[in-house]
């Protein structure tokens, strides 16, 4: 089952995360995608939405030894959309340098906010209407095989 799913529209990395945690071959493909997506980029822009769920900490880990890691460097916008009280505390909690490699880069917007977050992503209107309906058809995908 799909606990995870992501795609791009343009330099925007979108990924959706459902109300369950992501499995382990979800997340090293995530990881692997990420690298190849950003890979020659100078900045790095990314849209998450969640119902809930988030990495665990043996996959965070994960991430900071992976090859993604190299991405850390670059400008980041990342822009987190949820209706989960839950996640935006995690994320404000987590959103300190020695815990977070992108500390200061996170913005935490709720659901009906999610033009807001693509225009904090300097998404251009026709990146918007793309990043609207590749989250809706991800959506379609999230738990099924």
């Amino acid at each position: 089952m799909k606990t995870m799913t992501f795609g791009a529209v343009g330099e925007i990395f979108v990924l959706l995360h459902g109300s369950m945690a992501p499995s382990d071959e979800d997340w090293n493909l995530y990881l692997d995608a990420i690298v190849a997506h950003f890979q020659g980029r100078t900045r790095t822009r990314t849209l998450i939405v969640t119902d809930g769920s988030a990495p665990s900490p043996a996959q965070w880990q994960r991430m900071m030894s992976h090859p993604c890691s190299s991405l850390f460097r670059l400008p980041s916008k990342i822009c987190l959309v949820t209706g989960s009280t839950f996640v935006r505390g995690v994320v404000d909690g987590m959103d300190t340098p020695a815990l977070n490699p992108f500390s200061g880069q996170y913005q935490v917007f709720t659901r009906d906010q999610i033009m807001d977050a693509l225009r904090a992503l300097d998404a251009s209107p026709v990146e918007q209407r793309e990043a609207i309906a590749l989250v809706n058809q991800l959506q379609q995908t999230l738990g099924k095989s």
